[in-house]
């Protein structure tokens, strides 16, 4: 018990040291040379924003080295660490020039995954990336339909979905999906976190070998068939839809995501069905715009053969 009393005291008084180190780093300003680009600064910008490359590196765990002029060297491309320090300096309300051409936004994403900022300065990038893949395949493809599922799919990247009244449980009732770079039965997934566990929509095929759209679990994706928790009764092409071109009034859901009551007194497709048309909406939260340049080529193509 002894020896547990002095070694916590021990890392508290590591921790109150470091704590100190880290105050006394705040006083002075901060000299970086990035990649041979020389930038001045604070520790408050550098740390404005936590777990990140600099949160960690000025933690007070390390021991830092300053050369004879007192900077600190990060071996990183500095073309492009302004954008990253303005952020910084104004996460809030600091935005990315839409000048910026596809390579340098390709350049500048690979910065910002070694800072630990790609999430908060670029969040949809690894979305717009699937999105633009997708529209690639169509193109490559060349048919009307995939084309235009192409298009719409990549408009609808990231979408929220739920009730539109009190109907589903509250672990479904506000789901937020996001594109995946995973096909199945030929359509992308979506994914979706709750406090719980992961769900899924995806393209699936029952045992007639009609496709529609289901919302499941890991194990329902996996199969690709037709058990999952809510479904839309719409038939689609092997190519799969986009989540809002689904009709809204051709949700269903089961009895274990419905309120008990609502379930109870809900419309049912069939009289014996166990499944209830539940009350659904969707939207739309980020996809890619019309000036895209992937986006561009596939509607110029799809404008030549309408």
């Amino acid at each position: 018990m002894r020896r547990k009393v002095r070694e916590e005291r021990a890392a508290l008084e590591e921790e109150k040291a470091a704590m100190e180190k880290a105050h006394t780093f705040q006083k002075k300003k901060i000299l970086l040379n990035v990649g041979g680009h020389r930038f001045e600064t604070s520790l408050k910008t550098l740390t404005s924003v936590p777990a990140t490359y600099f949160a960690s590196l000025f933690s007070g765990r390390f021991a830092l080295e300053l050369d004879a002029e007192g900077t600190y060297s990060i071996d990183r491309d500095g073309r492009y660490f302004h954008y990253i320090l303005n952020f910084l300096r104004d996460a809030g309300g600091f935005g990315l020039s839409s000048d910026m051409t596809e390579g340098e936004r390709e350049e500048l994403a690979v910065e910002l995954q070694f800072y630990g900022l790609l999430d908060r300065m670029m969040p949809y990038y690894v979305q717009d990336r699937v999105g633009q893949a997708l529209l690639q395949r169509a193109c490559l493809a060349g048919t009307q339909p995939e084309l235009r599922t192409a298009v719409a799919q990549a408009r609808e990247l990231v979408f929220e979905i739920g009730s539109t009244t009190p109907f589903l449980t509250d672990e479904f009732q506000d789901l937020r999906f996001v594109i995946t770079d995973r096909m199945v039965n030929g359509s992308p997934v979506w994914a979706a976190s709750s406090e719980i566990r992961d769900f899924f929509m995806f393209n699936g095929v029952d045992k007639a070998y009609a496709s529609g759209i289901g919302i499941g679990n890991k194990s329902h994706c996996d199969e690709g068939g037709d058990n999952c928790f809510i479904y839309n009764a719409t038939q689609i092409g092997n190519t799969g839809a986009a989540p809002t071109d689904l009709p809204l009034d051709q949700w269903f859901s089961g009895a274990s995501v419905t309120l008990a009551p609502e379930y109870a007194s809900a419309e049912r497709p069939f009289p014996t069905s166990t499944w209830v048309h539940a009350p659904m909406r969707i939207t739309v939260v980020h996809g890619l715009v019309d000036g895209d340049l992937t986006m561009a080529a596939a509607l110029r193509q799809l404008a030549t053969l309408a």
